[in-house]
């Protein structure tokens, strides 16, 4: 019986000249990500307070790949007054990566973000902030966004 060995070349991932690591999105949604950091920002509470939006805490989190390098994803949160609902503040998902198309080619800043943006939304980031989440008295929240 003959047997078929298939090889997949390992992703080889490098920072560019302009500091991005090049991607192509099936690529990047293969890997898994590690939480870094959270922290609630007072000063970031109030600046969404002061576009209407209902936040009772807010802050930053950031978490990382397991590569070398490694891709960086960051991004904004805030609890909702009403709704008691743990929230992705109304901001793009940040990161070091650029991604591209088939071709290779960037797709750009605008396109990369949206659609970082909408594939972090389905991502369990609210576990992350759990412990930081318990010490604001927030362990009963509602749902989750």
């Amino acid at each position: 019986m003959k047997s078929i060995l298939h090889s997949y070349a390992p992703l080889v991932l490098q920072i560019s000249r302009d500091g991005y690591i090049r991607i192509a999105f099936s690529d990047l949604a293969s890997l898994s990500f590690l939480h870094l950091s959270s922290e609630h920002d007072p000063n970031f509470c109030e600046e969404l307070q002061a576009q209407a939006i209902p936040s009772r805490i807010a802050g930053f989190s950031e978490c990382r790949s397991d590569t070398t390098p490694a891709i960086s994803l960051g991004w904004g949160w805030y609890v909702h007054n009403a709704a008691n609902c743990l929230m992705l503040a109304p901001e793009p998902v940040r990161s070091n990566v650029m991604l591209v198309d088939k071709y290779g080619y960037d797709l750009g800043n605008v396109a990369t973000a949206g659609v970082l943006s909408a594939w972090f939304a389905l991502f369990d980031w609210q576990a992350w902030l759990a412990d930081l989440l318990e010490e604001y008295d927030t362990a009963n929240l509602s749902c989750q966004g």
